[in-house]
Order: structure tokens, then C-alpha cells, then sequence
């Protein structure tokens, strides 16, 4: 993976600038959650601006040991540009629809790395069931086990 979609600090409680290094299609994409809670953007004392184009700044600083997530949202409920019969397309537009379409791609596969945890242990159908909720199971591991449950029980008159 070459490409960043987010950047994550903790807090100090005197630090209000960080840095991002994620491009973006529009503003609006920028999310920012502290101690997992979603911040806006604004000029409340829990919100956010934008000083420059690759900086939040707080308008008050987290507290020490919080934790700051800067990430790419893209905003994907409608195209960037639209074509119609017998309009030009410019390059402009086409780029823009397909960084919208690459961007989104890129959060959707960080998404679905956080979910499957590769440092946990997989357990295939060839290896013994452990009761942990720290291991990943095959579906054929899981069948397996299913049938040994049903196998195992008595059989009722």
C-alpha cells in the first residue's frame, strides 16, 4: 500500500496544528475524530479549521493522551462531473471523476484491512477448534466444527 488516507497523533494538551499528508478532492472530505468522537469543523471550542491545505488547527488543543485521527472521507453520492450527448469532456472533469473513484477505493481497502486482523491467528479445517475470540476461523474450519457438535450429541427417541 503507497497511499495514506489518514494520520493519527495523541494529544499534548498544548498542541492545536497537525499535519496531513492525504490529498483530497473537496474540504468537506477531511474528517477528524478525538478519543474516537467526531469533530467538526468550525469555530466552536471542540471544532476545526483549515489554515492551510495540509494542516487542521484546534481551536482547543486536545487533552495529553487523547487520540487524533485525521482522515479522507470522499464524498461519493455524486460524481465530481457529469457528461452529457454532444458536450465536451475535459480532462479536468474525467481526472476528477476518477481521483473520486480511486480515493474511495483506497478507503474502502483501509476499511476492510482494520476489520481482518492479519497478526491473528487463522484457524483452517485441518486444525483443532480453540474457543478464543483472538483466532479467525475458516468457513471450512467452522463447518467442521459444526458437524463434530452435531455428531457429538445424542441421538433423542
Amino acid at each position: 500500500m503507497a497511499y495514506v488516507t489518514e494520520n493519527t497523533y495523541d494529544g499534548n494538551g498544548s498542541t492545536v496544528l497537525y499535519s496531513f499528508t492525504f490529498p483530497y478532492l473537496e474540504t468537506t472530505d477531511i474528517k477528524v475524530t478525538v478519543a474516537e468522537a467526531a469533530r467538526a469543523q468550525g469555530s466552536g471550542s471542540t471544532e476545526w479549521t483549515l489554515p492551510n491545505a495540509t494542516q487542521i488547527q484546534f481551536n482547543t488543543a486536545p487533552t495529553n493522551g487523547q487520540a487524533i485521527r485525521i482522515y479522507r472521507d470522499t464524498d461519493i453520492d455524486n460524481l465530481k462531473a457529469e457528461f452529457f450527448a454532444g458536450s465536451a469532456i475535459r480532462s479536468q472533469d474525467l481526472n476528477e471523476d476518477f481521483l473520486q473513484n480511486l480515493y474511495n477505493s483506497q478507503e474502502a481497502e483501509a476499511d476492510i484491512a482494520d476489520k481482518w486482523n492479519n497478526s491473528s491467528d487463522t484457524i483452517d479445517s485441518t486444525e483443532a477448534f480453540a474457543d478464543s475470540d483472538t483466532k479467525i476461523m475458516t468457513a471450512a474450519a467452522i463447518d467442521d466444527r459444526i458437524n463434530a457438535n452435531i455428531a457429538s450429541q445424542p441421538l433423542a427417541n
